[in-house]
Formats: C-alpha cells, sequence, structure tokens
C-alpha cells in the first residue's frame, strides 16, 4: 500500500457497496434513504456505462430506455437521497464484520487510491462478457457493442427489438448458447443465421456442430477479420478472414460471460462452479455482513432483476444493523426474523 492515502479514521461506512450499476445504485438508494452512510466504488466499466441500446424490461416512466441515460438517472435519484459515488478501483478486500476494509487503485479509468472502512458490504461486481474477436482481438468489437441497436446480447431482454429484421447470431461462445439466441430471435425476425467463429473461447473441436446441422439456421463457420456498421440495426456487415462478407441488419451475440467475483472470493464467500456469488434469497452470503446483488448472482441478467435484488439486500442490511432501540426478538418483518435469529 505504499504511496496510498488513508482515509480519515472516523470515517467509517455503514455500507460499502462495490459497483454501480442498477443493483448497486438500487441498494445505495435504499440505505441513504434510511440515513445509512453509504459509499459506492465505481470502476465505470460495466456495459451499462456504454449501452445506448434500447431497454425494455425496466417499468416507470416512459416505455422504452436507453441503458446509459437510465443508469445516470438512477445514480442520480441515489446521489439525492445521500448516497456517496467515487470513481474507483477496487483492488482489495479485507477484515470481518463489522470492520471491513476496501482498498482502492489507479485503473485506465479512475485515479483514486485510498483505504476505505465499513461495517457491511454489497458485492454488486456484475460478469465480464466475452466479446467475440475481430481481428483476433476482442476490444476491436467494442466500437459495435450495445450501440445504437447494432448488436445485441440478451435475448429475453432484445429479442423483440428484432422484430421484422434480418439477423446474424454471432457466436463467440458454444453451439447450445448460439442455438437459444437463434431460437429467441426467430420470434421476431424476418431472417437468422449463425456465425460460427472459429476462435470462439470454447473450441468448435470440442463442440458438436450436428446440431447445427438438424437446426432450421442457416449457419457458417469463420473467423471475423473487420465489421462494420454505417447505418446501426438497418446496414451492417462482417468481413471475414478468407473475403467472405456478411450483411445483416442487426448482430446477436451468443456470448461467454463469468461472474466478477474475485473480490468476495479473497474474503471466503462461497461461489458456484460458474463463479456466481451464492446467497440466500434475501442476498446474505455465507460470510457475516456481507451481500450480494445483481447480475454477480446466478441470476437472469436483466435491469428489473438487479434492481430488485439490490434493495432487497439493502433492506436486509437495513434491519441487520438496526439502532439503539432495537433488540433481537423486536423485528415485525418475518424475514428479518429468520434472516437473523434463526
Amino acid at each position: 500500500m505504499s504511496g496510498a492515502k488513508q482515509s480519515d479514521e472516523d470515517a467509517v461506512y455503514d455500507t460499502i457497496i462495490v459497483g454501480g450499476g442498477p443493483a448497486g445504485c438500487s441498494a445505495a438508494l435504499h440505505l441513504a434513504f434510511h440515513r445509512r452512510r453509504v459509499l459506492v466504488l465505481d470502476r465505470g466499466t460495466s456495459p451499462m456505462h456504454f449501452h445506448t441500446n434500447t431497454i425494455m424490461n425496466f417499468i416507470g416512466g416512459a416505455p422504452y430506455h436507453e441503458g446509459r441515460t437510465l443508469l445516470r438517472q438512477m445514480q442520480g435519484t441515489a446521489r439525492s437521497a445521500g448516497a456517496e459515488f467515487k470513481a474507483a478501483n477496487v483492488v482489495d478486500v479485507s477484515g470481518a464484520y463489522p470492520k471491513f476494509e476496501v482498498r482502492t487503485d489507479r485503473s485506465y479509468r479512475t485515479s483514486d487510491r485510498a483505504t476505505y472502512r465499513a461495517r457491511t458490504l454489497i458485492f454488486a461486481t456484475g460478469t465480464a462478457r466475452k466479446h467475440p474477436r475481430v481481428g483476433g482481438y476482442w476490444r476491436k468489437w467494442l466500437p459495435v457493442a450495445n450501440v445504437g441497436n447494432a448488436a445485441f446480447y440478451c435475448p429475453d431482454c432484445e429479442a423483440p427489438l428484432c422484430d421484422g429484421k434480418d439477423v446474424l447470431v454471432v457466436n463467440a461462445g458454444t453451439v447450445g448458447s448460439a442455438l437459444h439466441v437463434a431460437n429467441a430471435a426467430s420470434r421476431f425476425a424476418r431472417r437468422v443465421r449463425i456465425l460460427m467463429t472459429d476462435d470462439a473461447y470454447v473450441p468448435l473441436a470440442t463442440q458438436d456442430l450436428g446440431r447445427l446441422d438438424n437446426s432450421p439456421f442457416e449457419y457458417t463457420v469463420g473467423r471475423i477479420e473487420e465489421v462494420r456498421f454505417p447505418v446501426p440495426g438497418r446496414v451492417q456487415s462482417l468481413r471475414l478472414s478468407d473475403g467472405r462478407v456478411l450483411r445483416a441488419e442487426v448482430f446477436f451475440v451468443a456470448f461467454v460471460d463469468e461472474a466478477r467475483s474475485e473480490l468476495a472470493q479473497e474474503l471466503g464467500v462461497k461461489v458456484d462452479d460458474k463463479g456466481n456469488i451464492l446467497t440466500d434469497k434475501r442476498g446474505k452470503t455465507n460470510v457475516e455482513g456481507v451481500w450480494a446483488a445483481g447480475d454477480v448472482r446466478p441470476i437472469t441478467q436483466q435491469v428489473a432483476m438487479a434492481v430488485g435484488t439490490g434493495n432487497y439486500a439493502a433492506l436486509m442490511i437495513n434491519q441487520f444493523l438496526g439502532n439503539e432501540y432495537e433488540h433481537e426478538g423486536e423485528f415485525d418483518h418475518p424475514e428479518v426474523r429468520s434472516a437473523l435469529f434463526v
């Protein structure tokens, strides 16, 4: 920790939330509304920070939301209630209830270097998406990812946006995930084809391509060399390494994702075989004083789902912290009793 500045010894937060996406914002709002001192540490690298696609599953206000704008609104609402937000890259979490320490260090998007202290923690760190590779590099796909309804990722969230479109499913994972996306999109799309990228994160040699032969979808195998989207959602194309050009109106990525749970695991938080944080239905982990919310848990990845789990975790933390007037056995919320005293 050489060179890192230390926070004031008296600056102990009731809760530190790692991650400032929809789950983190929802949790921060509830805790701040109940006058808990809450700090949100957000690296600013989640998909929602760059998401200019349409979000259809979050009810409230207009029927459709642009992802990036919706996130700004959520963060602003939590701030207005009193939650603190810092652009910060968390690199280490240590301690035990009620004395946790969270250390930050510089990243390519943040400059904060400090140590923060809290009584409780919420991990709302989400997942890392594995994008298709372009010319061998996944970062070259980023200009089209979540931009202007050009490339979708979630069939549960975005399949209806393919209505009447010519859709190309771009596989970065498995035959199963590609077929899942294709089937969901086919309920709405005018045409659905599949590109099995031969540099996918799951080697094609280990997969059963015969399932594609028996499917109703036209498919091809190749490696992406260039992506073009002069008119997102209308005119798009991929040039493959063998010179072929695949044109479509929409790309739909069948992707691999990884839960960002490494920090939680440092504290001994249990995860499943995919790295998702395991909790009870309230978001409480096996480690006292630690909760999880949002996509880092094994849930359907939707904004509405994330917001709900964030609020639930915050509600339980607020009850868990209590105050000088509350004593064991006096809680009238049945789930609080079962969560804390059984």
